[in-house]
């Protein structure tokens, strides 16, 4: 496995992560033959253990996983690594019984977070650092939330060459200070095509699945829900654009490699790499 930094001290760094495994991996079902898509491995490691060994690289000391009815295969994995060497102390569980979208997974993690600002992390991207002692994204992430105290996104600059290995987010509009992103607007999610798309310019930046999410964050998830139309999916693109309009959201550019492997594309390329 990688070796990170040393963790922040207790005070400075975020102690729990949320870890939603709820989608369908219809995208992936070449690969897994309908297993769980977060157990993947990418050079003999699943994708959502490498995604709890750098939460724990990051300071996070207990993580609550969010899985679907019929992955108790992640489960099964993940329990018996609890307190392990580069794993998280403790290691939760809970189901969210219907897809009802990223923020109503991120929603079951709200007594699990306990008051205190928690990380948010999907296993649909993995980050490699550029030298052996750049900070793991999530770290990079946390960083970001202590430098200002608000809530942050994750963001990655993507270049028009490596668009067809990215999935399909939109681009996020806005400008850098330092590794800082300064949003400009949090589109909405929209018609999108099977990846990437810069525009037609030579690069483009996103938001890519790593967060810290402070209390308030549950609250604006309530408010979006209370204006959806029934049976609409709670989606996290509305909770952002409210935390921004209210100047509490930044994105922080994440330095190293960024590797989306919840496409085929992304996957291959991460285990060529790994």
């Amino acid at each position: 496995f990688m070796t990170f930094p040393d963790r922040p001290a207790a005070r400075d760094r975020v102690r729990r992560a949320i870890v939603p495994c709820g989608g369908k991996g219809t995208r992936m079902l070449a690969l897994t033959g309908g297993a769980p898509k977060e157990l993947v491995p990418v050079a003999g490691v699943p994708v959502v253990e490498r995604v709890l060994r750098e939460c724990a690289a990051s300071g996070v000391d207990a993580a609550l996983v969010v899985v679907a009815p019929g992955k108790d295969a992640i489960g099964a994995h993940l329990a018996p690594l609890a307190g392990a060497p580069g794993m998280p102390a403790r290691i939760e569980f809970v189901v969210q019984p219907e897809p009802r979208g990223l923020a109503d997974a991120i929603r079951h993690g709200r007594t699990f977070a306990a008051d205190e600002p928690v990380v948010v992390a999907l296993p649909d991207n993995l980050f490699v650092g550029d030298a052996p002692d750049d900070a793991p994204g999530v770290a990079q992430v946390v960083d970001a939330w202590r430098t200002t105290g608000t809530n942050v996104v994750a963001v990655v600059e993507i270049r028009a060459e490596d668009a067809a290995r990215r999935g399909p987010t939109s681009v996020l509009p806005g400008t850098l200070d330092g590794d800082l992103f300064r949003i400009a607007r949090v589109p909405d999610k929209g018609e999108r095509g099977r990846t990437f798309d810069t525009g037609g310019a030579p690069s483009a930046f996103t938001g890519v699945r790593r967060y810290v999410l402070l209390p308030e964050a549950f609250d604006v998830v309530d408010a979006v829900e209370r204006e959806l139309p029934a049976g609409a999916e709670l989606d996290d693109v509305p909770v952002m654009q409210r935390l921004l309009a209210g100047g509490r959201l930044v994105g922080r550019r994440i330095r190293g490699r960024f590797l989306d492997v919840g496409l085929p594309q992304g996957y291959e390329e991460a285990t060529a790499l790994l």
